[in-house]
């Protein structure tokens, strides 16, 4: 997590400076997605490890409310198709 907030950071600073960093943006968009999707499948996998321990229910609520909404995480910005282009044409794959 600190790696994309210093690639966030820097994308910022990009855009202050006047710059365009349109591929950097594209990559940090990416990624966190990827992030912010994966942590509510970890947290269920974890939580299912120890069914003698049950978890507390405003834990189990959240995570109830992460799964349902996270595959709608990919939306805002753009879909992952399209900043993967971004990234592919930035990086001179397209």
């Amino acid at each position: 997590m600190s790696v994309l907030r210093a690639m966030s950071l820097s994308v910022a600073g990009k855009l202050a400076a006047g710059d365009s960093p349109a591929t950097e943006a594209a990559l940090v968009k990416d990624l966190g997605t990827e992030l912010e999707q994966l942590i509510p499948r970890l947290i269920g996998d974890a939580l299912g490890r120890r069914p003698d321990v049950p978890p507390p229910l405003p834990l189990l609520r959240t995570l109830a409310y992460l799964e349902q909404v996270s595959p709608t995480f990919s939306l805002r910005g753009g879909t992952r198709e399209i900043l993967r282009g971004i990234i592919a044409r930035g990086l001179g794959l397209r």
